[in-house]
């Protein structure tokens, strides 16, 4: 258990725990180790006397964690932390709307405020694709990929071909499997 040691988060504790168990039964309490006699004094509480009691260094108040459901939210942070990266890489070398609406579920309004955000304009008009065998290159190159994850399979594709906006890179694909 980590003791918490300042008052300003004992009584922020202290206030979750009487509201969190204002409504409770009496198993709540128990499990808790507050006693029936101990939650009434709690109840007739003032926010000064809470404050007081909060101060008093007469008890300790500490919070303990669960590591394996610590170890499962930390892994949520480090996905989510990925993901926002590849969406960043993604905007900025120049992904379509529409790709960036399959493959990250972001609207076009929100791309596009992302796109200024990240100093990330885009050319309006047709997009310059490059010569055939530089096409055909970028089509091997794509079949070649393994990976399961349509955005790694971009990702990748665009470190094979850096010099062409992933918009390119998305519009040659796309005129190879429309001839296919």
């Amino acid at each position: 258990m980590l003791e918490l040691q300042d008052p300003q988060v004992r009584l922020l504790v202290l206030n979750h725990i009487v509201s969190r168990l204002t409504d409770a039964e009496p198993r709540d309490l128990q499990a808790t180790g507050i006693d029936s006699r101990q939650w009434a004094c709690l109840q007739r509480l003032n926010a000064l006397d809470l404050s007081r009691l909060a101060s008093a260094r007469c008890f300790s108040i500490g919070v303990s964690l669960n590591v394996g459901d610590l170890q499962t939210g930390l892994r949520t942070v480090d996905l989510i932390n990925e993901t926002r990266t590849l969406e960043a890489y993604f905007i900025r070398n120049g992904a379509s709307v529409g790709l960036m609406r399959a493959l990250f579920k972001v609207s076009r309004p929100v791309t596009l405020k992302r796109r200024i955000e990240l100093g990330a304009r885009q050319r309006s008009g047709r997009l310059a694709l490059p010569d055939g065998r530089t096409r055909a290159r970028i089509y091997r190159c794509w079949s070649g990929l393994s990976d399961p994850s349509q955005r790694a399979r971009f990702f990748q594709l665009h470190q094979a071909f850096p010099n062409l906006s992933i918009a390119v890179l998305e519009t040659v694909l796309r005129q190879y499997e429309a001839q296919a």
